[in-house]
C-alpha cells in the first residue's frame, strides 16, 4: 500500500473534475483575452491580406501578459487538488487511509499530487491553446521566405508554459498549506488569490525595487533577473519545497491529534 500512495493521489488529482475545469479554463481565458486582436485579424483577412508569419504564437504570447491571465492563474491552479487534505479530514477518510499506507507516504503523495496537478493544469491548458491557435491561424499566415530565418516561436512559448507550470505548482501548494492550517475549503481556493494580489499591490504601490516576489515578473522576467526564466523557475521550485515542508509539519500534527 505504501508503494501506491503517491500514484493513487496523482491519479486522483489528474482525473478529477477540478483538473479538467482548470485546464479548459486556461484555454478559454487565453482566447477571451485575445478577442479584440482576433476581431482585428478577421478584418485583415476579409480585406484579402495575409497574416504575418508566426501570428498565432504572437497572439498567445500577448494573451499571457493580459490582465485576464493575471486574474485567472491563482484560481485555476487551485481547482484540482488544494482541498484534498481538508476533505480527507472532514470525511474521516484520513484515519483509514493513513492507517494502511503510513503518515509520510500519505503526506508525500498529497504534496506531489497537489503540485503536479496545479502545474499541469496551467501547462497543458497553455499548450492546448497554442495548438488550437496554430491550427486556426497558421493557414492564414504568410510562409517564411527561403532565406528568412524562422523564429523559434514554439520553443519560446514552451519556456513560458514551463514557467507557468512551476507557478501553478507553487500557488496550488499555497492553497494546500493554508487550507490545512485553517481546515477550510474556502481557504484552499481563496488564499492563493489573496496572496497573489497582495504581492502585486506591495510591489506596485510600496516597493517597486522588490521584483523577486512580483508575480507578473515570474512570467515575463525583466533584465534584472540574472538567469531570466531559469532564475524564475529555480525561485519557484525553492519556494514550493519550502511550502511542502510547511504542509508536512501541519499535516503531521493534524494526523497526530487524530
Amino acid at each position: 500500500m505504501k508503494n501506491y500512495a503517491v500514484a493513487t493521489d496523482i491519479k486522483r488529482a489528474l482525473t478529477g473534475r477540478g483538473f479538467v475545469i482548470g485546464s479548459i479554463g486556461v484555454v478559454l481565458v487565453l482566447f477571451l483575452s485575445s478577442l479584440e486582436d482576433i476581431v482585428q485579424m478577421m478584418r485583415i483577412v476579409q480585406n484579402g491580406s495575409d497574416l504575418a508569419n508566426g501570428y498565432h504564437a504572437q497572439l498567445m504570447t500577448a494573451a499571457l501578459s493580459s490582465d485576464w491571465v493575471t486574474l485567472a492563474i491563482p484560481i485555476l491552479c487551485s481547482l484540482p487538488f488544494t482541498a484534498a487534505f481538508v476533505d480527507d479530514v472532514k470525511t474521516g477518510f484520513l484515519k483509514l487511509y493513513v492507517h494502511r499506507c503510513g503518515i509520510w507516504p500519505y503526506i508525500r503523495g498529497k504534496v506531489i499530487a497537489c503540485a503536479l496537478s496545479g502545474g499541469l493544469a496551467l501547462f497543458l491548458g497553455t499548450v492546448a491553446a497554442y495548438g488550437l491557435s496554430a491550427l486556426i491561424f497558421t493557414p492564414m499566415e504568410l510562409a517564411a521566405g527561403p532565406e528568412e530565418t524562422v523564429y523559434p516561436y514554439f520553443a519560446q512559448f514552451l519556456l513560458k508554459a514551463a514557467v507557468l507550470f512551476f507557478s501553478g505548482a507553487f500557488w496550488s501548494l499555497v492553497g494546500f498549506t493554508f487550507a490545512a492550517l485553517a481546515q477550510s475549503r474556502y481557504m484552499a481556493y481563496a488564499s492563493p488569490f489573496i496572496l497573489y494580489y497582495l504581492l502585486i499591490i506591495l510591489h506596485e504601490r510600496y516597493c517597486e525595487a522588490f521584483y523577486v516576489l512580483y508575480p507578473k515578473e515570474w512570467l515575463f522576467p525583466s533584465e534584472a533577473w540574472v538567469l531570466g526564466s531559469l532564475g524564475v523557475i529555480l525561485l519557484l521550485a525553492e519556494l514550493s519545497v519550502i511550502l511542502s515542508f510547511c504542509f508536512a509539519i501541519v499535516a503531521q500534527r493534524r494526523i497526530a491529534r487524530g
